[in-house]
């Protein structure tokens, strides 16, 4: 009896308890908080928080309003300039000073370089361009100072184009030599010592004071053979090695899709939509290259609303009396992986092909300009002066051949083209002279010559472009081609135009070629089977006498004559230019005569020093 009026005792102050408890609960928390507090698990529930911590804080607006002046070295105002956060363009006054609303998510504060201040560099050993400021919390004001041309803007001067340097963290194979013994060096090492050197020796050429600046077309590296975050800093330093001062657009594989590639990209080179001028042009650089699932990525390229709306301001703020050269990666005007919105091309040799469903817009933008417009790419691996006739307008895409070819696979692009980069010469408006520079070639050498029933490692160019079963019909590989050259054969002192081949084939020799040797790239993307390739500078002629001596005369616009003759057709496949370059071969093979001198000399030494010994011994 006293155990059951203890239990009950009990009870009775456990109910007291919770009662006590739930009016007190009642009169701290609203109802909706006391249902949280009891859904939490229990060892949450032992430690509640005290009611005013559960208030949200309010969020603190930022301020986003930014200001500067740009001033040259005397101190005086720069007016006239485009000052951009990469969403947003405003123009200086006359006194050099801009106001604008800085978006939330610019990373770089930067300005349009003027026709007549320099380029400013990251260094004096490092000349890629520097005109950008990261953007820093709470920072309001970024002034720039510039530099004055000496002679003011300037007239006429080079712009030397490179397309895809695309450096990897691989060694892949490379051959010094006519024969099949590779040896091993890196991407970076290559770029270094063959098309920049290459470069500083077309400078160097020049006559002294000519203005030269540079362009890279994307896809300065490919983290291909693993992530290397020195990577971009040294393509930057090669990039910036000679004497030209050089800009860059945002490739593909300088990004694949992911955050961490990008932020390398832009740490090195800054902002990817930007703007700068020489001269009478306008260069606007932006990045074309919209990933969708990962690494794929919309080809031709593609443009997103806030890059319209950036592009169209730097626009309106250029005077309409310029030439605009836009510049990107990708290609607008071809690809075979569009964006739905993308128009098929009606030309029917390159079905299967797509313009961007921007380049409508781009060329009404471009078309209110009176000095006229460019296109300038890269992205392909091959060269292709891409022209189609879009809404009755023919339009014409310079795609920039690889400097490094297929990946640093070989000497040449899988259209042929060699390894190299293109020089252009701009006066006023106007582009007065264009070519293309094979790394290590003489400029006078503009194509390349083959027989069409030439094996090439089962390739030949009769099967591939359906010509006749014809041995001496002679194909002409001219790299820089367009409609309006003018490309014949000579033959007993008449000349007569050549056939040219248009279409989505493949240059024999450099199928051949790749298949054999190529071994980090399928051939599937060497050959016509990616479907992507467009093969639009070979040209075909067929001999009157099948003995006679042909010479080919290839006429650009500029006023050049280019000539080879039937002699120079290559027909051994492949010790020749894409294996290997004379010049290395020739410093490689001196290098090991020496090696070999100097250890038969050590041998000779070590001989006489010991006979010298023993005629000592001898004589004790």
């Amino acid at each position: 009896m006293k155990k059951k009026q203890l239990y009950i005792g009990v009870l009775s102050v456990a109910c007291c308890a919770l009662v006590a408890i739930g009016i007190t609960l009642h009169l701290l928390y609203p109802k909706k908080q006391i249902q949280n507090l009891v859904k939490t698990p229990p060892v949450l529930r032992l430690k509640p928080q005290p009611a005013d911590t559960l208030k949200k804080k309010p969020v603190k607006k930022m301020d986003f309003n930014i200001s500067g002046t740009l001033r040259d070295k005397e101190g005086k105002g720069v007016a006239g300039v485009i000052v951009s956060d990469g969403f947003n363009c405003v123009k200086t006054d006359a006194q050099g000073r801009y106001k604008m609303k800085r978006d939330s998510l610019a990373k770089f504060i930067y300005y349009s370089v003027p026709a007549d201040c320099e380029v400013p560099t990251h260094s004096k050993t490092d000349r890629t361009a520097f005109f950008y400021q990261k953007v820093s919390k709470g920072k309001k004001i970024y002034n720039f100072t510039l530099t004055r041309l000496p002679g003011g803007k300037e007239i006429h001067y080079k712009m030397i184009v490179i397309g895809d340097p695309q450096v990897t963290n691989a060694y892949s194979p490379y051959y010094t030599s006519p024969d099949d013994n590779p040896i091993k060096k890196s991407d970076v090492e290559r770029f270094t010592t063959q098309t920049m050197a290459d470069i500083r020796q077309t400078i160097s050429s020049l006559p002294a004071g000519t203005p030269v600046y540079g362009l890279s077309m994307g896809d300065d590296v490919q983290y291909y053979g693993g992530y290397n975050a020195k990577l971009e800093r040294q393509i930057r330093q090669a990039l910036g090695s000679s004497e030209m001062r050089l800009f860059s657009v945002i490739g593909n594989h300088d990004q694949d899709g992911k955050a961490l590639y990008r932020r390398k990209w832009e740490e090195n080179f800054g902002p990817t939509d930007f703007s700068f001028n020489r001269g009478d042009v306008h260069y606007v650089c932006i990045n074309n290259c919209f990933f969708h699932r990962g690494m794929s990525y919309y080809s031709p390229g593609e443009l997103r609303e806030r890059q319209v709306r950036w592009l169209k301001q730097d626009l309106a703020l250029t005077p309409k009396d310029m030439k605009v050269v836009l510049c990107y990666h990708i290609p607008f005007t071809f690809g075979n992986a569009p964006f739905s919105k993308a128009k098929p091309l009606t030309n029917a040799h390159e079905e299967g092909h797509y313009s961007s469903s921007r380049l409508s817009l781009l060329l009404s933008l471009l078309k209110q300009f009176k000095g006229g417009y460019e296109l300038f790419c890269g992205h392909t691996h091959f060269a292709c002066n891409h022209e189609i006739n879009y809404e009755g307008e023919d339009v014409m895409e310079h795609c920039h051949a690889a400097a490094c070819g297929n990946i640093w696979q070989s000497n040449i692009n899988i259209c042929g083209t060699p390894n190299g980069y293109y020089v252009y010469s701009f006066v006023g408006t106007s582009i007065s002279n264009c070519y293309y520079k094979g790394t290590f070639w003489d400029k006078s050498k503009q194509m390349t010559l083959f027989r069409a029933q030439t094996d090439f490692n089962g390739e030949k160019y009769s099967r591939d472009w359906q010509l006749a079963n014809n041995r001496n019909i002679l194909i002409a590989n001219v790299f820089n081609a367009t409609s309006h050259w003018r490309v014949v054969a000579v033959e007993d002192g008449k000349e007569y135009l050549m056939g040219r081949l248009c279409g989505k084939g493949q240059d024999a020799f450099a199928a051949g070629y790749h298949h054999k040797y190529s071994e980090s790239v399928s051939y599937r993307f060497v050959s016509k089977g990616n479907g992507y390739l467009i093969m639009n500078h070979l040209y075909y002629y067929t001999p009157r006498n099948p003995n006679a001596r042909i010479i080919i005369k290839a006429s650009d616009p500029y006023g050049n004559t280019y000539t080879a003759s039937s002699d120079e057709a290559i027909t051994e496949p492949f010790a020749n230019f894409a294996h290997y370059y004379e010049k290395e071969y020739k410093e490689y093979k001196n290098k090991k005569d020496k090696m070999l001198r100097d250890s038969i000399s050590g041998r000779q030494k070590d001989s006489l020093a010991a006979r010298k010994k023993d005629s000592a011994a001898v004589q004790k």
